[in-house]
């Protein structure tokens, strides 16, 4: 379970996945220490996934709405879509959709051939593609 200082640490990381641990204390009024075996937890409990980056670029990047058939497995085909490179997160949704993929890829074409690939499987209703025509990174 976390806590609102491990809430307040998230938070940081989210931001900035590589910020020093000693500044984390300093900016929260902890010691170095108390962030170092907070992070370490969450990342053995399974709070934190991972830490990654946020680039610019030039990519196409786009969202996929996916509905699926009513008696199909959502996880099955959220785990599908996110072994597809390009797509770079698969979230199971509620809603008209089931499955939401962002994906970014370097041309519409690549964008394309991934819708495509997707619309074939057998189990997929329908989808509905939204480009993404600017990021906005904020502090969560």
């Amino acid at each position: 379970m976390i806590d609102n200082l491990d809430k307040r640490i998230i938070t940081i990381l989210k931001k900035d996945s590589r910020c020093p641990f000693v500044e984390i204390a300093d900016k929260l009024g902890v010691s170095e220490g108390t962030i170092r075996s907070r992070v370490h937890r969450m990342v053995d409990d399974g709070v934190i996934c991972g830490f990654t980056i946020k680039t610019s670029s030039k990519n196409v990047k786009a969202l996929v709405e996916v509905r699926i058939d009513v008696n199909t497995d959502t996880e099955e085909i959220a785990n599908e879509l996110s072994s597809y490179e390009g797509i770079i997160e698969v979230f199971e949704v509620t809603g008209d959709q089931d499955v939401l993929a962002i994906i970014d890829v370097e041309s519409s074409q690549h964008l394309n051939e991934i819708i495509e690939k997707i619309r074939r499987n057998d189990n997929i209703l329908s989808t509905r593609t939204r480009l993404i025509l600017k990021e906005h990174f904020g502090e969560n």
